[in-house]
């Protein structure tokens, strides 16, 4: 009896230390990641973001910006943020906000509008020169009425070349509130 639980405490214990190594793994191979170089281009960015454009909104901006962003050669997230999540995640990866007083908007530029009580996950979309491109091609940057009403939003812009990304692990953080925000607003996206 007393051999049994000792050998069931000897296969737990080895359990433990093979997912503990596996986690200590994924952890530096995420650091790694996350601290290397990449070459970036707005042209290779809006050309895919217009070319898979849906003719109407499937509230999935963020995944086709996001999509977007890595054939431009950005390792923007390795899973699909809310789209207000990424004024806090694009100036980490080398982007810089642009001042919105007297703005003039740029091929590759990219907006981030807040959430709201009718856009829980807020709203991203980049300039292709001539129209903002998210999931869809908008007729203006502030894309609903709500967005027009309160006339918040960030501009954050990147030049084409080498860049660092620096995702700290302190965006972990905020998982339980994308987590509340997918759960509130799971409905509306419309994936087919």
């Amino acid at each position: 009896m007393n051999m049994i639980i000792k050998t069931k405490n000897l296969k737990q214990t080895r359990t433990m230390k093979k997912a503990l190594k596996i986690a200590l793994i994924l952890l530096a191979l995420t650091l790694v990641r996350n601290h290397l170089p990449y070459y970036y281009s707005n042209d290779k960015t809006v050309d895919f973001i217009v070319s898979h454009a849906e003719p109407k909104s499937k509230c999935s901006c963020a995944g086709y910006v996001m999509r977007g962003m890595w054939h431009g050669g950005c390792p923007v997230s390795l899973v699909v943020l809310p789209a207000y999540g990424y004024a806090r995640v694009l100036p980490q990866m080398g982007f810089k906000e642009v001042p919105t007083q007297n703005y003039v908007p740029r091929k590759g530029d990219i907006s981030v509008l807040p959430r709201n009580k009718n856009h829980v996950f807020g709203h991203i979309a980049v300039y292709d020169g001539r129209q903002w491109v998210s999931d869809f091609k908008q007729s203006q940057m502030l894309c609903s009425k709500t967005y027009r009403a309160v006339g918040k939003y960030q501009i954050f812009r990147i030049d084409d070349g080498w860049h660092w990304g620096h995702l700290r692990l302190s965006n972990f953080l905020e998982v339980p509130d994308y987590v509340e925000t997918a759960f509130k607003g799971y409905k509306k996206i419309k994936l087919f």
